[in-house]
């Protein structure tokens, strides 16, 4: 990869996808930028300099006064800007989670110092996730459906 294709570049240079489908949950991404700090980087097309991959975490980025980002610049026509934006977002979906290895590895965080802030989940996620490994059963922390008589959350009526 040349070296010029991934610069740190000034925010108010950057527009987020007018075409991006996502709705990203900007308070959890900002939460995790003050607690982790800023890793990996926002792909951009060079042309229009569009994001197609982290337009929330420029948001969150605008949001808490950064002043650059590093880019990864990507020389493409709008088409296939078009196609990276969606398969980002669509392959992030197909993902599945090793729940039993997600547990522990949350597990492991809340016994840090800081807990799971910055993570994106909290306590009633991770109880929530360890219910459903003890039960085998689809849960969810809601009214309707029948209350599991081994862990007490609600499971989904048939």
């Amino acid at each position: 990869m040349p070296p010029d294709q991934i610069t740190n570049t000034p925010t108010q240079e950057l527009t987020t996808h007018p075409d991006n489908p996502r709705h990203g949950d900007i308070g959890a991404i900002t939460t995790s930028i003050e607690q982790n700090g800023w890793y990996g980087t926002l792909v951009a097309q060079r042309s229009t300099s569009r994001v197609l991959v982290g337009n929330h975490r420029l948001v969150a980025a605008i949001g808490l006064g950064l002043a650059e980002v590093p880019v990864y610049w990507v020389d493409c026509d709008d088409d296939e800007a078009r196609r990276i934006l969606v398969a980002d977002n669509r392959t992030s979906d197909l993902a599945a989670y090793d729940e039993p290895g997600l547990a522990s590895l949350l597990q492991a965080v809340m016994a840090s110092t800081d807990g799971l802030v910055g993570t994106g989940y909290d306590g009633d996620d991770l109880d929530e996730l360890l219910a459903d490994i003890r039960c085998g059963d689809p849960i969810f922390s809601s009214d309707e459906g029948e209350p599991c008589t081994d862990c007490g959350w609600m499971r989904r009526r048939a």
